[in-house]
């Protein structure tokens, strides 16, 4: 499948076109990566060779937030190459531009109550998605998983992720420090993991 032919299963082909012209005009290669643990994402730059990677995502919120969060990067390269911090001022500022350049409010404004969280966000943006619990609430109503946010588990409970069992020990700012059961070793999980209880 083409990337292209990728784009059009989140997008309108008319969109997904302009985002692959968008990137071709930056000679910037978009990859789709199967689902990594540690990452939805990234922008790199190796000598003049550009890359976008994005998870593979069956969730189209999701996947298009990530891909403008990305989109944004590079033209924050483009514009200023590394003197400003990755997720400063220009980064935020091209994160937004960008997202109604692409018109992609027709596309989140489908559901409601994810706009609205999204053109809060807008406002200012983070690093990373994955560790606004409220913004990875609202599109997690667009998954087939089921369970329950690690942020809502209670403290000593015990609770399955990943095939293995935890314990939640202690709530940080965006992580929660977990014990695993079977190798009694300390670990942080993100607090807006879907976990099953035990």
């Amino acid at each position: 499948m083409s990337i292209h032919e990728y784009l059009e299963k989140h997008l309108p082909a008319s969109k997904a076109h302009a985002i692959v012209d968008y990137l071709q005009e930056y000679k910037c290669l978009l990859k789709i990566t199967k689902p990594r643990k540690t990452k939805r994402g990234d922008f790199r730059q190796n000598g003049r060779e550009l890359s976008i990677s994005v998870n593979h995502d069956d969730n189209s919120y999701r996947f298009l937030f990530t891909l403008v969060h990305e989109i944004a990067h590079l033209k924050t390269f483009h514009l200023h190459r590394n003197k400003v911090k990755p997720h400063g001022e220009e980064w935020k500022s091209n994160f937004k531009n960008l997202f109604y350049h692409f018109q992609m409010e027709e596309e989140f404004g489908k559901d409601e109550a994810v706009f609205k969280v999204v053109a809060y966000e807008l406002e200012n943006p983070k690093a990373c998605s994955g560790v606004n619990i409220t913004l990875e609430k609202a599109f997690s109503l667009h998954d087939e998983m089921e369970g329950l946010y690690l942020e809502e588990v209670q403290e000593g409970q015990l609770f399955n992720f990943r095939e293995q069992v935890y314990q939640k020990l202690e709530t940080r700012r965006s992580r929660v420090l977990c014990l695993n059961v079977a190798n009694n070793r300390k670990y942080t999980i993100n607090k807006a993991a879907l976990v099953r209880l035990s």
